[in-house]
């Protein structure tokens, strides 16, 4: 499953920034770079899925910053 693809799946740039606090002109970058290290270490249950079957719209996530955990 390629970053590209998961972004889609999530809802797309727009939604996945709005909804994590990412700036969009950086979600977007994903697309191409590939999702950054830190966002997937910060969102595991989002961002490295076993299967993009598992990957659900962005709003269906549990969203918390990663330091009120």
């Amino acid at each position: 499953m390629k970053d590209k693809e998961l972004i889609q799946k999530l809802g797309g740039v727009k939604a996945v920034s709005n909804s994590l606090g990412y700036n969009y002109t950086t979600v977007h970058n994903w697309l191409t770079r590939g999702i950054s290290k830190d966002a997937k270490i910060a969102y595991p249950e989002i961002f490295m899925p076993k299967s993009l079957d598992e990957v659900k719209h962005i709003s269906e996530y549990n969203l918390f910053a990663p330091e009120e955990a």
